[in-house]
This record gives C-alpha cells, structure tokens and sequence, in this order.
C-alpha cells in the first residue's frame, strides 16, 4: 500500500487504527504539524457535533449520501518522505473501513441537518417574542384570557396599533386537510380573516394578526378545510371576547 501517512488523520481522529499503524501514525505526528493540525480540528469538529440536537433527518438524505460517496474518491496531499505502513488488509478489511468512512460522513451530515433545523426553529422562536415585547409596549395594550372547548386562547391587542396576537394552549391538533383561522369579529360587519394557523405538537401556537380594531369587540376560531375559507364555518367558531 502506497497511500501517505496524511490519509489516516481521519481514521486515527476516530480511534479507528490498530496498534501497529497508529504507533506509526503517531511517530509521524510529531514530525508532521500540518496532520497534527487536522487531527485537532477534526476532534474539535466531532466533539461540536456531539452537542447537536438530535434530529430525524428526510427519508432521501440517506440514499443521497451514499450515492455521493460512491462517486467521490478523495486525493490525499503530496507529502516529501512519506514512510509506508506495512498493513495487513484484505479486501473485507478495505470494505470495512469504506463502509465505517461512509458512516462517518453520514454521522457528520445528518448532525449539521439537524443543526440547521435547530437554528431555524430558534430564530422562528425570537421572532415570536420579538412581535410580543413589541406589542407589550404599546399604550393601551390589554389582554384577555378565554376557556375553550378544549384549551384555552389568551388576545394580546392594542386598538391604536391595530395589532394582535392569540396565545393558544392545549387546542386539538387538527389532521393534514383542515386548519384553524382567526376572525374579527363586529355586531354588524362580516367577519374578516386574521390568518390561518396550526398548533405545535402540544397544542400551542402564537399568532400575530393585524387589521382595524375599531368596532371589533370579539375574535372567532374556527376549523376550515386546508387553505381557509372566505367565511367561517359556523358551527366550529369558538368566541374569544376583547
């Protein structure tokens, strides 16, 4: 086997040499700072990942990961005086160690997708209190809180602003063909749309809405097929008093 030494930095990262290579791969580090370089990073990249909120990643990552692998042969780097190891693989043992590479790179995708959708779902979870604070620091902000059939809904608003926002707790979770819409509400007015919504897994869920207040003296919940409707479904509107 003709590779460099450079090639195990990953498998010796990993703890996934045997003694006689990485006694030799060690020898070699001492003497080589840029793949004792790249075996810090590459622990300081696992140790971070290990910190990752676990996520289920899409059905097709997998599939796309491999297909990836299976087309991309990495070059390792030129390396003057390069020492061979005298390594006792057979073709199992190649496989072998393909396939742990392979593992270690989905390991590493999978993680920084979950990454991501933490950091998604962090700055959707700002926003959100962003839009609140806003609201709290209006002038005339009320709020009140009302018992539903199932749970409650507590409207943040501010008539000035013509601003809102429905904090609901403990609402039925509602299948894939049907949503929740809000509805301002007057005496004498048709009622006007305030948004579409589904609630979190828990049942909880914040929207803010906005529109003109003047006249409005109750919000409407109701469930409408997926996509809403021009009118609420009166049999399902719940009343929520301002």
């Amino acid at each position: 086997m003709t590779d460099d030494l450079s090639v195990l930095a990953g498998a010796y990262a990993l703890d996934a040499l045997d003694d006689d290579e990485r006694a030799v791969f060690e020898e070699h580090l001492r003497s080589c700072p840029e793949c004792a370089e790249e075996v810090r990073g590459l622990r300081n990249a696992a140790a971070e990942l290990s910190q990752l909120t676990e996520a289920v990643p899409p059905p097709q990552l997998r599939a796309a990961v491999l297909g990836a692998v299976a087309q991309s042969r990495p070059l390792p780097p030129r390396v003057d005086g390069a020492r061979v190891l005298p390594l006792r693989r057979n073709r199992t043992a190649a496989l072998w160690q393909g396939l742990a590479a392979a593992c270690a790179l989905i390991a590493i995708v999978v993680s920084a997708w979950g990454y991501s959708q933490h950091r998604q779902a962090q700055r959707a979870a700002n926003a959100r209190v962003s839009v609140v604070e806003s609201l709290l620091r209006a002038s005339d902000v009320r709020a009140t809180t009302t018992a539903m059939k199932q749970g409650q809904g507590t409207l943040i608003y501010s008539r000035r602003e013509h601003r809102l926002v429905l904090i609901g707790r403990g609402m039925p979770v509602l299948p894939a063909d049907e949503t929740y819409q809000l509805w301002m509400m007057t005496p004498t007015g048709q009622p006007v749309s305030g948004g579409l919504f589904r609630p979190d897994p828990n049942g909880n869920v914040e929207l803010p809405a906005s529109g003109d207040l003047d006249g409005v003296d109750q919000m409407g919940v109701s469930v409408e097929p997926a996509g809403g409707s021009a009118q609420p479904t009166p049999t399902t509107v719940q009343v929520l008093k301002l």
